[in-house]
């Protein structure tokens, strides 16, 4: 069997194979020279030279999935590197396209998925901002892979946190929960959804078990980050609401935060996860997280706030 393989293998099918890994490598440092000239130019710095899924997969001669792994790598360098997205006008402007390309030359790269649709429904300045990409990608990917049922507990997770439609997150979970391979707790959790709302719990469930269960260190760092800005943010909002009320009953603000949580230090917390106290203005009764603080705080959605305090 490897001696037809070998033999069916023509000198054009070398030289084709070889013209088509000199590409893929020329990709990159093409695209950040091209890149490079416009910004001198004070131009529109985030251009792809190829925008059409349709178009890459034809210049691909047969090699779709190699010219797939150089464009995953492309879209996680365009994400991860934070100084380059700085300096954009959109900093992820071309990220779904970079993500399309990639899913189209090679449908069964998973995390190109479930990754990728993390990286696009992130909240700038973390990610793209773009949850409604992310669901298009998740889509195509369900599309191809229907009985993979994470790619519905993503798409079901876009929808709870990043859109707050509770029902809509409920009812793909719930879709999920019927494939074979399903694990047992997706019902209860799309039950939970489609009765509770909001209920920070499912959302804290949520996070934890993308941190316990992930594979890659990215996700388990975004989730880890997102764990701990809700304490920060149930801190925070806790300790806002009895500053108020110690102003309604004293006429001034506590001169700290000790003497606002004295007696009670027990249920209010005065520093954050990781140790470091918040900062407390009592002119004006302020509290927010250090500058000094090891957090990387990520934005929580105030209609969570009730629910927290």
């Amino acid at each position: 069997m490897t001696k037809i393989r070998s033999s069916g293998f023509s000198r054009q099918s070398w030289l084709c194979l070889g013209v088509c890994l000199i590409c893929a490598v020329l990709i990159k440092p093409a695209q950040d020279h091209f890149e490079s000239s416009l910004n001198k130019s004070a131009q529109e710095p985030d251009v792809l030279f190829f925008s059409s899924p349709a178009l890459v997969k034809k210049m691909a001669l047969g090699y779709d999935r190699l010219l797939a792994d150089v464009y995953w790598m492309r879209a996680i360098q365009y994400y991860g590197r934070r100084d380059e997205a700085d300096k954009r006008r959109v900093r992820y402007k071309n990220l779904s396209t970079l993500l399309d390309i990639t899913t189209t030359l090679d449908p069964d790269l998973l995390d190109a998925y479930s990754v990728g649709s993390s990286f696009l429904a992130e909240p700038d300045p973390v990610g793209a901002g773009q949850p409604q990409e992310a669901l298009k990608l998740l889509d195509k990917g369900i599309r191809t892979h229907p009985h993979y049922w994470r790619l519905y507990y993503n798409k079901g997770f876009v929808y709870y946190w990043f859109l707050q439609d509770y029902k809509a997150a409920g009812e793909v979970w719930l879709s999920a929960s019927r494939i074979p391979e399903a694990p047992h707790w997706l019902p209860g959790l799309a039950a939970m959804s489609m009765s509770k709302g909001g209920a920070i719990d499912i959302a804290i469930a949520l996070w934890q078990r993308q941190y316990q269960e992930s594979s890659r260190a990215d996700i388990r760092d975004n989730a880890r980050n997102h764990l701990l800005s809700i304490q920060v943010a149930q801190d925070l909002w806790r300790l806002e609401s009895l500053i108020e009320k110690f102003y309604e009953k004293a006429g001034s603000y506590p001169g700290n935060l000790e003497e606002l949580v004295r007696g009670q230090a027990g249920k209010y917390r005065t520093a954050d996860p990781l140790g470091t106290p918040y900062q407390y203005n009592p002119q004006n009764g302020a509290v927010r997280l250090s500058p000094q603080t090891k957090v990387r705080y990520l934005k929580i959605p105030e209609t969570y706030r009730r629910q927290l305090e």
